[in-house]
């Protein structure tokens, strides 16, 4: 016998299947809809079969179906929504996300935890975890910038509960962002300023006394004229997608592109309907050779041009494919250095000295 879906998640999976007309428009878009049906599809197969739950696990929470929905609805809520439920009623095998759930731990925990906060500091940078680990040296250039205009910006290395978030784990993000909450509330800090897009999702739920905000558009406040940068030849930039809905980070990360002398074609598929690099909900682990496939197809998309993205995350991906760089990494104004894909131990070392270095 099938058990029972609580009244509640029952109703948010009737609304769904009564408000979608399958129309098509994001199905056609998206390799998992187009695998396993409509929203409104799914949200019955829900109804009819808890079992059905789990293929939540195969969409990646990019929000794409959102941004393409005639109709303004969320199945990327939606199918959240399903993983916090499947999680809740067990069905969900932990050791199947292990790794990931490990990385998350581990980021949180003490040996990489630092919160270096210079007296009166109210506004820190929150690099995340991927940027540390792929570009230690880009994150202190990145706050030696903004201290040129205050001295008294801090540095915050910890874990905003992404990763937990995204599997459904929601008693385990609430904890982890509780604790972060504290921390910094505790320390007086109102101001973030963020380079991962995931954080920024992230950190904008912690509490409505923060100002949550992307380095990129504070970069961006200084002036400069692009016209007079060298012409560093043409590049196409991948938007993120925890961006999608973020038309200042992506025009903010456009405008420094400009400024460090580089044109831009756009990709197909960018801003609002930027595709996932296949990192994405983890899907990875229910579905192997996602993360290869995206990235291929993103590569693809750029037709030999450089790959430039806002997320580090996204940048080891798709460097896995063709060359593909940091916005960071243009910020210097020299030629790109090579960069080959670094080793998960490489990228804790990183991160375990990033979190001892000495700050000026």
């Amino acid at each position: 016998m099938t058990e029972p879906i609580p009244p509640k998640f029952s109703d948010l999976l009737d609304n769904m299947a009564r408000r979608c007309t399958s129309c098509g428009a994001c199905v056609r878009s998206c390799d998992f809809l187009r695998r396993s049906g409509s929203p409104a599809a799914l949200a019955r197969q829900g109804l009819e079969d808890g079992a059905a739950l789990l293929r939540a696990y195969e969409c990646s929470l990019c929000g794409l179906c959102d941004a393409l929905c005639p109709l303004r609805l969320s199945p990327a809520a939606m199918f959240l929504a399903i993983r916090r439920e499947a999680v809740k009623t067990g069905r969900v095998e932990a050791k199947t996300y292990q790794s990931w759930l490990t990385y998350e731990k581990l980021g949180g925990a003490l040996p990489f935890r630092r919160q270096a906060l210079p007296p009166g500091c109210t506004t820190v940078f929150f690099p995340g975890c991927s940027l540390p680990g792929s570009r230690p040296r880009a994150v202190l250039s990145l706050l030696a910038a903004l201290r040129q205009s205050d001295p008294a910006v801090g540095l915050v290395l910890d874990c905003c509960g992404k990763i937990s978030h995204d599997l459904g784990y929601g008693e385990s993000f609430e904890r982890i962002s509780e604790s972060l909450r504290r921390r910094l509330h505790g320390s007086g800090v109102r101001r973030i300023l963020t380079a991962c897009p995931g954080c920024d999702l992230m950190l904008r739920k912690l509490d409505e006394d923060f100002e949550v905000r992307s380095i990129y558009e504070v970069l961006t406040e200084g002036d400069a004229d692009p016209a007079t940068a060298p012409n560093r030849g043409t590049v196409a930039v991948h938007d993120p997608c925890p961006s999608r809905f973020d038309p200042e980070r992506q025009r903010a990360v456009r405008e420094l592109i400009r400024r460090a002398g580089y044109a831009i074609e756009e990709l197909p598929e960018h801003g609002r309907t930027t595709r996932c690099c296949g990192q994405g909900g983890m899907v990875e682990g229910v579905r192997p050779g996602t993360v290869d496939r995206e990235a291929a197809r993103i590569v693809e998309q750029g037709k030999g041009r450089l790959l430039v993205s806002s997320c580090a995350a996204c940048v080891n991906t798709l460097g896995r494919r063709g060359d593909a760089y940091h916005v960071v990494d243009l910020l210097g104004g020299e030629a790109l250095p090579s960069r080959p894909p670094l080793s998960s131990a490489r990228r804790w070392l990183n991160r375990l000295r990033l979190r001892l270095t000495r700050l000026p």
